[in-house]
C-alpha cells in the first residue's frame, strides 16, 4: 500500500511522507530507563556467606596443689630455741616426762599438786604432795625442801593465793634449769606443768601457732 501511494504522490510529497514513516523507529529512550539499564549492567554478582570460623575449645588448666613443707623441728633464731605453745617437758623429781603449756604471760612455772602438806625435816621445812593430774594414770608422791613461799593473783580473783615453791629441774628440747616451781591445783586444766618466763628467760622463743617441736 505504500508503494501505491508513492506512485501517486509528488517527489516533494513523496519525501515527506518517507520521513513521517521513518520518525517512530527513530524514538529516544528515557533517561531514568538509560540509567536502569544501565545500573543493571553494573550491579556486583552478590557475595557468598562468608565462612564461619570454627569454635576453639577452652582448655582449663588444673589447679596445682602445693605441697605443704614439714615444720622445721626446733630452729634457732638468734641462737634461742624456738619451741611450740605446747611442749612435752622432763621434771625431775618426779624424773618423768608431762605435757606443759607454754606461757610467756605467766611470771613463774607451776605443776599440778594435790595433798600439799608442810612438814620438818632436819630442822628445815619440807613440802609434801602428789601429782595426780587427770592426765597420769599413777598418782606420783614427791618430798622437796621447801623453797619459800609466793602470792599468785590469778585472773578472776580479787584475793591473791599463796602458793609453796620447790625446786625442781626441768629439761625441754636442748635446755635443762633448776628453777623455782609453785605447787598449784590444776585438776581442771588440761596440762598439768605451765611453764613460765623464769624458765624461758633468755633461752627460748615461742611459736604459738606450732606444737610440739623443741627436740
Amino acid at each position: 500500500m505504500k508503494q501505491s501511494l508513492l506512485k501517486f504522490t509528488p517527489p516533494r510529497l513523496q519525501i515527506a511522507l518517507v520521513l513521517i514513516l521513518l520518525l517512530p523507529a527513530c524514538t529516544i529512550s528515557q533517561p531514568g530507563k538509560q540509567a536502569r539499564s544501565s545500573a543493571n549492567r553494573d550491579t556486583c554478582p552478590a557475595l557468598a556467606q562468608p565462612p564461619t570460623c570454627p569454635t576453639v575449645e577452652k582448655k582449663v588448666c588444673p589447679r596445682i596443689k602445693l605441697p605443704s613443707c614439714p615444720v622445721s623441728p626446733a630452729a634457732r633464731i638468734a641462737d634461742k630455741l624456738v619451741i611450740g605453745e605446747v611442749e612435752n617437758v622432763h621434771v625431775n623429781p618426779p624424773g618423768r616426762v608431762f605435757m606443759a603449756r607454754i606461757d610467756t604471760g605467766a611470771a613463774g612455772t607451776s605443776i599440778h599438786a594435790s595433798n600439799i602438806a608442810a612438814f620438818e625435816r632436819d630442822g628445815r621445812d619440807w613440802v609434801r604432795f602428789q601429782i595426780d593430774h587427770p592426765s597420769i594414770e599413777t598418782p606420783l608422791a614427791i618430798e622437796r625442801p621447801l623453797a619459800r613461799t609466793v602470792l599468785v593473783k590469778q585472773a578472776g580473783s580479787e584475793l591473791p593465793e599463796r602458793r609453796l615453791v620447790v625446786k625442781m629441774t626441768l629439761s625441754l628440747g636442748a635446755m635443762t634449769e633448776q628453777i623455782d616451781v609453785s605447787l598449784s591445783e590444776r585438776a581442771a586444766m588440761t596440762y598439768p606443768v605451765l611453764i613460765g618466763r623464769n624458765f624461758l628467760r633468755n633461752l627460748a622463743v615461742v611459736d604459738v601457732s606450732q606444737r610440739l617441736i623443741a627436740k
